[in-house]
């Protein structure tokens, strides 16, 4: 990350916890296949971050950092939403038609919306959303509690990897107008991977790190949204990849970033770290942000919190918080 901010560690415990700010200087494609399994990976668990940087100065006291249990669109830009031309259709939940197709679409002559879903790499499930009387419209997108919101393109269409948090995969995509369309999908593979999420509404500055095996910030084994590597890196057991989700161009957009380890096909064993920091931003200074973070392993959730943070007053615009939260570490045997 090579800066050269002061990072403020935050220590926060389940439940209500008092912040301790200390002021630190810092030295700073898948492929598809169809309703077919995706080859099983290797893997890790997650970890707690260590201080990011030495070096201690004077203490800054901050409000204290809320961990509740468990989280939540923005008008679209090109399109208006103020006249809908046609009426607001839903597609019916699988969960109501038993005999509902893995890609569900909406039964519609003029407008149909569709979502399909297929297997890729490293647990990943390609979609694809059509909705051809919806160009450069606001999508958000739904899977086991993971939201985020995309733009369609000239043609009312979106094709994104998502990473797959379960192995009966649903996913749902919804329109402002009403409209929504529903995909299923197995991931068997989904078993050999832990994931770890972070998600918040609009701009709150929070990024999400791992270092894997000892790494430092700006090394190698460093893996976040500036670092985010190859999918095919974890499909071959050799470290875990990062992806954002969501358009930040969107007002109040869901962005959600999601850290994968292939913890059932790791070729190395040993630690891999997890922290959030949030960067002091003009936007957020002297405001209360939140996020979620949530973590996944052999396709259950082990871990969910909500974070709600007091952000310092503006005058620390452009440091940093670095929040120790409820994360699990990461502990990989190699195989």
């Amino acid at each position: 990350m090579a800066r050269s901010n002061k990072v403020l560690v935050v220590a926060g415990a389940l439940g209500t916890a008092a912040a301790v700010g200390f002021l630190m200087q810092i030295g700073s494609t898948q492929v598809v296949q169809q309703q077919s399994p995706a080859e099983p990976m290797q893997t890790a668990a997650l970890a707690m971050p260590e201080p990011a940087h030495p070096g201690v100065a004077k203490p800054l006291e901050l409000s204290g950092i809320a961990l509740t249990s468990s989280l939540s669109d923005r008008p679209d830009a090109p399109r208006s939403l103020a006249a809908p031309t046609r009426a607001p259709q839903v597609t019916a939940m699988v969960d109501r038609i038993p005999d509902a197709l893995p890609n569900a679409e909406r039964l519609d002559s003029e407008c149909p919306v569709t979502l399909k879903a297929e297997n890729s790499i490293a647990a990943l499930v390609n979609l694809k959303f059509s909705s051809k009387c919806d160009p450069y419209t606001r999508v958000t997108f739904t899977h086991e509690g993971l939201v985020f919101s995309e733009l369609t393109d000239s043609t009312g269409s979106i094709e994104i990897a998502v990473p797959a948090l379960v192995e009966n995969a649903r996913f749902t995509a919804d329109l402002p107008v009403g409209d929504a369309a529903v995909a299923l999908v197995t991931v068997e593979s989904v078993v050999f991977y832990d994931r770890a999420v972070l998600q918040g509404i609009g701009q709150t500055g929070m990024t999400l790190h791992a270092l894997e095996f000892g790494a430092g910030y700006d090394a190698d084994g460093h893996v976040w949204v500036d670092t985010p590597r190859d999918p095919t890196i974890a499909a071959r057991g050799e470290g875990g990849f990062m992806m954002t989700l969501g358009d930040p161009t969107l007002p109040e957009s869901t962005i959600a970033q999601v850290y994968t380890f292939p913890s059932g096909t790791a070729r190395n064993g040993g630690k891999v770290r997890l922290s959030v920091e949030a960067e002091v931003l003009a936007e957020t200074c002297e405001r209360d942000v939140s996020a979620q973070v949530f973590q996944i392993s052999s396709g259950a959730r082990i871990n969910s919190q909500e974070l709600t943070i007091a952000m310092p007053t503006c005058d620390a615009v452009g440091d940093y918080l670095l929040l120790n939260t409820p994360l699990n570490d990461l502990k990989i045997a190699s195989r």
